[in-house]
């Protein structure tokens, strides 16, 4: 397998984007191209210290380039290199404190947010994109509520959990959802925080509850499972390269995964998305985001 991972150099990066404020918005980004919010100073957040870059060709012949980038959008997070190599660092993305919601937003208009920004990193990683189309929606359709919640709790990190406003106990309560599912989503949050998941191991992260090659009806699950192969040997040298004393590091971050579906999709739907969408499937707004 480590032959592959060399040979197939499998490259990712977090991409911050300042996606619009609403569901809208996101379907039609061309009318609000004026309405994205202003990049902010990159904030201090607790981050291990990255490694020196490698000096690495940028024409090497034996890689496959699957880098999440896009002209003119701030990137940061993680290109991770072949098994000869550790995982390089890329320069920090301006702050996502510039995606708090402000006393104007809602918590439903900063979740259509992280929703399009899940949905257009996943678009724009070459890997994915090279999948027959079919094949892409259902593994959106699949993961869509996973990579939502790991790009919220990847947003709220930086903040306690009392004045995270996504998983806030009394302003969902109030609303009338479920007392037991919020609590769930805070849980899963301290669990994230506990172990201060860095965005390189994010981004594996998402790899891997994307490219998942059991699910029904897809043409191509082999390449499906192969990326996915790759995304857990990126986390698994990622992990052994910054943390080499926290030898358990990996499996505890593949044991944080089954948290994620804890609370099934249709009642995250139903939390973060009800009041936008209505009685629009979400299977319909997944399409018109990723068309977008």
């Amino acid at each position: 397998m480590y032959t592959t991972i060399r040979n197939n150099f499998f490259a990712l990066f977090i991409i911050f984007y300042r996606p619009p404020v609403s569901l809208t918005m996101a379907f039609n980004p061309a009318r609000y191209t004026n309405t994205f919010l202003p990049s902010v100073p990159h904030s201090t957040i607790p981050n291990r210290e990255p490694s020196p870059k490698d000096n690495t060709s940028d024409n090497d012949e034996e890689s496959i380039d699957v880098t999440n980038e896009e002209e003119d959008t701030p990137s940061s997070g993680c290109a991770v290199s072949s098994s000869s190599g550790p995982l390089r660092p890329e320069p920090h993305p301006p702050s996502m404190t510039g995606l708090y919601p402000t006393t104007q937003e809602t918590i439903h208009e900063t979740s259509a947010r992280l929703l399009f920004m899940a949905v257009k990193w996943a678009k724009n990683l070459p890997s994915f994109a090279s999948l027959p189309f079919r094949d892409q929606v259902i593994l959106l359709e699949e993961s869509w509520s996973e990579l939502f919640l790991l790009n919220a709790i990847q947003w709220c990190m930086p903040l306690d959990l009392s004045s995270c406003p996504l998983f806030s106990m009394n302003e969902h309560t109030k609303n009338g959802h479920s007392a037991t599912d919020i609590k769930f989503l805070g849980d899963t949050l301290l669990r994230f925080k506990g172990i201060h998941v860095d965005p390189a191991e994010f981004a594996c992260l998402k790899a891997i509850v994307l490219f998942r090659a059991e699910t029904r009806g897809l043409k191509d699950p082999s390449q499906i499972e192969n990326l996915q192969d790759q995304a857990q040997v990126m986390l698994w040298q990622h992990c052994r390269t910054q943390l080499p004393g926290q030898v358990a590091r990996f499996g505890r971050l593949l044991l944080m995964l089954p948290l994620l579906r804890l609370v099934p999709a249709i009642r995250i739907e139903t939390i973060f998305f009800q009041k936008t969408i209505g009685n629009t499937p979400m299977e319909k707004v997944l399409c018109d985001m990723y068309k977008n």
